[in-house]
């Protein structure tokens, strides 16, 4: 997010070359190295800032739904999988959900593909 796609406080400009981001860690080091010590330290600083309030929301969550959390927790415990419609059907013991049915036919042609 920050280095790729500028989405920081650093700017909203890509921090990285493109044929550097790929899979390679190596190629990914050395592209790290060749940035200041300055802008090293600013992205890790806005990634600590993204993964930090990420955090904090996930926390508020659970806190906030903390009942429904361990109903999904004594479940999962029991089966270890949840299907989509399993996992609305606990949920909405404990809130109202939208009634949106999702069709996942796609996705599943782009899996078998």
């Amino acid at each position: 997010m920050v280095t790729s796609f500028g989405m920081s406080e650093i700017g909203p400009w890509a921090l990285t070359d493109p044929a550097v981001q790929s899979g390679d860690v190596v190629l990914r080091m050395m592209a790290r190295n060749s940035m200041s010590e300055k802008l090293a330290e600013d992205i890790d600083d806005s990634v600590n800032q993204i993964i930090g309030r990420a955090y904090e929301i996930a926390k508020n969550h659970i806190r906030s739904n903390r009942e429904a959390i361990d109903k999904l927790v004594d479940v999962l415990l029991e089966k270890e999988t949840l299907t989509g419609d399993e996992f609305r059907a606990i949920l909405s013991e404990f809130t109202d959900l939208p009634s949106i049915k999702i069709d996942a036919t796609p996705i599943r042609q782009m899996i078998e593909a």
